[in-house]
């Protein structure tokens, strides 16, 4: 999946945020419900503490007066304050109150169960047989009632004893009554401290969970801090290809069209240094175009130049030399020609001979300059191919040299100036006879002729001479320029321009 840099920017700042949120989350989350916790423990089971902390107070009294019923303020007062001490209508109340902060549901699930048991054991005692069990079988025959219905049962004789004056240190029922208080006494003090146990474990869980969410938050933030950094190399590993860029850019403003840039990933920046590379390519491509036609408009200009001079110079020689070499003709009729290999005769057939080399050059010299305009016409290269090679058969034998042209395509059909083709060609052949016979080595030539391609025709002709040397191999094609003692310098000038002038 290929993920753009504004994305990857994105993705990476969106990782950072969630990072650094969890852990805010996290720590509020905490908080709070510890929070929670707290605010109901205070608020609901610490009050529920002290009710039943002053109830305790009240049940022990009453067991106190109980002990001194043998004054009559006593057993006044037992008759007026042991039916409102309602012992079990507090035991139901606490209940009912443990139930409703259960049913809220902001506790943890320990606090419930301890609240839930501090219920269950309140339920127990106040509907169980446990207080029967502790009572029967002493002074009196009790009735098998629950604690609930067993205390009032005992309450109302007591105080009805009470009424009738009948009441004093060793009645029974006083005595079961006395038992009866210190066993939910007991049971208060019990269930005060199941109370308070719930209380001091919240605060004992409180500090672990600070210190746990502290921890936590420390871990969570040191990831956070992690991951943006991570974030942060990641987002200068995304940007570092622009800087090269732009190093590049600068570069290539400079001239530098070499210069190209790692594409690396396929996003926009790796789009965009491949599209730098294609365009420093073709800039480069374009200097090396405008490089050669600078190159070739240079030698153009120059050879234009040199054929101006070379048809002037031309034109100026030929002349002197017509009447040198007819002179020369005249001045040997009117030597005796019997003596033939004399010194005088000699020196004028040289005369002569350097004449004809002279008129030679100068054709030359005037034929490039006065190169036409090629006339095209669409021709069979295979066939005038062989004709040329026919033609230089006896020069190709003298040399000693083996020719092939078996690698013909007959099909190779051009539009071209059959003339001007058929001397390039010679002039090249030529070219590669004499380099061949300057070689030690087997003496062989051969041409081809081949399609390159759909619209292009190759013409190669290979000799098995040494080469041309590396000094004048980027000059081969000016005038003049040549590596042969007797070379003119024109052959492959004017075989360049035929070529050219054909689109070659």
């Amino acid at each position: 999946m290929k993920l753009s840099v504004s994305t990857k920017i994105f993705l990476g700042f969106a990782v950072v945020i969630i990072a650094f949120g969890s852990a805010s989350t996290y720590s509020i989350y905490r908080l709070n419900e510890h929070r929670e916790s707290v605010a109901i423990i205070w608020q609901e089971v610490n009050p529920m503490s002290l009710e039943l902390r002053r109830k305790l107070r009240e049940v022990q009294a009453q067991d106190e007066y109980l002990g001194g019923t043998q004054r009559n303020s006593d057993i006044e007062y037992l008759q007026r304050a042991l039916p409102k001490l309602k012992v079990f209508e507090k035991f139901r109340d606490i209940e009912r109150r443990i139930d409703d902060v259960i049913s809220r549901g902001k506790l943890s699930g320990t606090d419930r169960q301890s609240l839930l048991g501090v219920k269950q054991q309140l339920t127990s005692f106040r509907e169980g047989m446990e207080l029967y069990r502790t009572v029967q079988g002493r002074e009196i025959e009790l009735p098998e009632q629950n604690a609930e219905t067993l205390y009032t049962f005992l309450v109302t004789r007591v105080v009805t004893y009470a009424k009738q004056g009948r009441l004093h240190a060793s009645t029974p029922e006083l005595a079961v009554l006395r038992r009866s208080l210190r066993k939910i006494s007991h049971l208060i003090i019990e269930t005060e401290k199941n109370l308070n146990d719930q209380v001091q474990t919240l605060d004992e869980r409180a500090a672990e969970d600070e210190k746990v969410a502290t921890l936590a938050v420390i871990l969570i933030a040191s990831a956070a801090l992690l991951i943006s950094l991570m974030m942060l190399f990641i987002s200068q590993w995304t940007l570092a290809p622009i800087r090269r860029l732009s190093e590049a850019v600068r570069r290539v403003a400079a001239g530098h069209y070499d210069e190209e840039v790692p594409v690396g990933a396929s996003d926009e920046i790796g789009q965009l240094a491949g599209e730098f590379n294609r365009m420093a390519s073709s800039l480069r491509e374009r200097d090396e175009q405008l490089e050669v036609q600078r190159e070739e408009l240079l030698r153009a200009d120059r050879l234009a130049t040199i054929g101006k001079f070379a048809a002037q110079i031309t034109h100026e020689v030929r002349n002197p030399l017509s009447s040198i070499g007819l002179n020369a003709e005249l001045v040997e009729e009117e030597i005796n020609l019997q003596e033939e290999g004399s010194e005088i005769t000699q020196i004028v057939r040289a005369i002569q001979d350097e004449v004809e080399r002279l008129k030679v050059i100068t054709e030359g010299y005037l034929q490039y300059a006065r190169l036409p305009q090629p006339e095209m016409v669409s021709s069979q290269l295979a066939p005038m191919i062989r004709e040329l090679l026919s033609f230089l058969r006896t020069e190709l034998g003298q040399a000693g040299i083996e020719w092939n042209a078996d690698h013909l395509d007959e099909s190779c059909i051009a539009s071209v100036d059959r003339a001007q083709i058929r001397q390039a060609l010679m002039n090249i052949i030529r070219n590669g006879i004499e380099a061949a016979q300057a070689s030690s080595e087997e003496r062989q030539l051969t041409v081809k002729l081949f399609l390159s391609d759909e619209e292009n025709v190759t013409l190669e002709v290979t000799d098995s001479g040494e080469g041309i040397a590396p000094k004048i191999l980027g000059r081969i094609f000016e005038p003049f320029v040549t590596g042969k003692a007797q070379g003119t310098g024109l052959g492959l000038a004017l075989s360049h321009e035929i070529v050219a002038g054909h689109g070659g």
